[in-house]
């Protein structure tokens, strides 16, 4: 962004645009700087947008920092982060459940357990799933075969077209898909239908999720969570990468996890040129030892440069 439009957006938002490093706000704790803003209402994100699009500045939403991997050269667009009334969170007891309306920037780790806490099923696979819900809802996200497009309702957006609610139907739910990835829809808050459960166990259902993920992940270490998304009619990617003899393969600070070959770690100092030239690697040697194309879960932000073969 040049500096007459980062002037500009910090004379109509005094006190709220800041320069900072993305590696601050993203879970494999990797990225350079970007212009960040925190929009605190509906109205707010609003203005924000518009002020943006005069000025011609890309505007980059951004959650909890999980399933993204930025650029160390940062990112030259607006990244706007969403509070205040984005994580508030509402529950209605009606019949044989709930229905519970939460803005895009709550926990889905927090939700998630305050629903087991209230009685509320079905949210159960999530307790351990890093995100906001706005993230969730954009990637569908699921675990243990449960995912949010089982119990959306619907979805309050902003788009070009301005404020609207949108029904399950119209959100296109696929398998760690959705409608919201090819669109500038932006998520605003979700309502979700939950069942009635008993306390004590969703509660140990709950515990026993996250003992799993304990097990089964490299959590101790930075990570983005699943490189890799599942390949129709192919083995799981994770299996795929380690029959390949991939796990614990390095390059830089980067490193293929040696608990699940479908997590890459920041082992230490990792930069995104580390990352990205493992998932490089990751994606030629699994074509070349199974013919099965691999396709990244995460996203990108900023610029990359395609590594050279054989790196």
């Amino acid at each position: 962004m040049d500096r007459g439009s980062f002037d500009a957006l910090a004379t109509a938002f005094p006190g709220c645009v800041k320069v900072m490093a993305l590696s601050s706000l993203t879970t494999w704790r990797i990225g350079g700087e970007a212009a960040v803003i925190e929009a605190r209402s509906a109205g707010m994100l609003a203005d924000i947008l518009g002020r943006a699009r005069e000025l011609g500045v890309e505007v980059f939403l951004l959650g909890r920092g999980s399933n993204l991997l930025v650029s160390d050269d940062g990112y030259d667009g607006l990244v706007v982060r969403l509070a205040g009334d984005f994580g508030m969170v509402s529950w209605t007891r009606g019949g044989d459940g709930w229905l519970v309306s939460a803005g895009a920037a709550v926990t889905l780790p927090g939700l998630a357990g305050a629903a087991c806490m209230k009685g509320a099923a079905g949210l159960e696979f999530a307790v351990g799933i890093p995100g906001s819900l706005g993230g969730a809802v954009f990637m569908n996200a699921g675990a243990y075969g449960g995912s949010m497009a089982d119990r959306v309702v619907s979805v309050e957006v902003l788009d070009g077209n301005g404020f609207r609610t949108m029904d399950r139907a119209a959100c296109g739910f696929g398998y760690r898909a959705s409608f919201f990835q090819d669109s500038d829809a932006l998520v605003l808050s979700v309502l979700l239908s939950l069942d009635s459960g008993d306390r004590d166990r969703l509660m140990e259902s709950a515990s026993a999720t996250l003992r799993k993920r304990r097990e089964s992940f490299p959590l101790d270490l930075p990570n983005a969570g699943s490189v890799f998304r599942r390949v129709e009619g192919a083995p799981p990617p994770g299996k795929l990468i380690e029959d390949a003899g991939l796990k614990g393969r390095r390059v830089g600070g980067a490193m293929i996890s040696k608990l699940h070959a479908n997590f890459i770690v920041n082992a230490g100092g990792a930069s995104s040129s580390d990352v990205f030239g493992l998932i490089h690697d990751a994606g030629r040697v699994v074509y070349d030892a199974s013919g099965v194309s691999l396709r990244e879960e995460i996203r990108y932000l900023g610029s990359f440069e395609e590594p050279q073969r054989g790196r």
